[in-house]
């Protein structure tokens, strides 16, 4: 099976998982919303500036955080841990370290090998100002200044699907209240 499949998999499992053992409560539904929210609000942001392996791309969030479409993944993270099980925290923190010391290191290391081959210096002088999950207030010093575009957002990095999963997801947890 490969990669991509394998990963879809997984990911398939983990959210019917989570539907089907969710024990959401009115409050956690709220509280967690407002986390997705968040969370897909700067991927669509983020996603609307990225134009992956053709430059070094630091205009609108990039100017704060390096990684904001993992910053905004673990708002959803974080949110979908609340909304479907209320204040467990057992789910929440085996949920953060999976991402904390699984997804992360991964990532980073294989996205910080590939940024620094494609862009070298410019790269390295751009991580060293600007922090991978802690956004900074004032924005990097050589950012771009190029608009959010739909094109990047829509045609380049599909952000669509998952935004579609989300609001699908997020309709499920409290459509599952009102089954309890």
């Amino acid at each position: 099976m490969n990669k991509r499949i394998y990963q879809a998999v997984v990911l398939a499992v983990a959210v019917f998982l989570l539907w089907w053992l969710a024990k959401p409560t009115v409050l956690s539904l709220m509280i967690g919303s407002v986390l997705v929210f968040c969370g897909e609000a700067i991927r669509i942001w983020a996603s609307g500036h990225l134009w992956r392996n053709k430059e070094l791309t630091t205009s609108g969030p990039y100017a704060h955080v390096r990684d904001p479409l993992y910053l905004g993944r673990l708002f959803l993270l974080v949110g979908f841990c609340v909304m479907g099980w209320g204040f467990d925290w057992i789910l929440l923190i085996i949920g953060l370290a999976v991402f904390f010391f699984q997804y992360m290191p991964r990532k980073h290391r294989k996205e910080m090998a590939r940024l620094e081959r494609l862009f070298g210096q410019e790269y390295q002088d751009y991580s060293k100002e600007v922090k991978s999950l802690v956004p900074r207030i004032k924005p990097y010093s050589k950012a771009t200044k190029r608009p959010w575009q739909f094109s990047l957002f829509w045609k380049v990095n599909r952000e669509q699907y998952l935004m579609t999963g989300i609001i699908l997801l997020s309709l499920a947890l409290w459509w599952k209240l009102s089954l309890q």
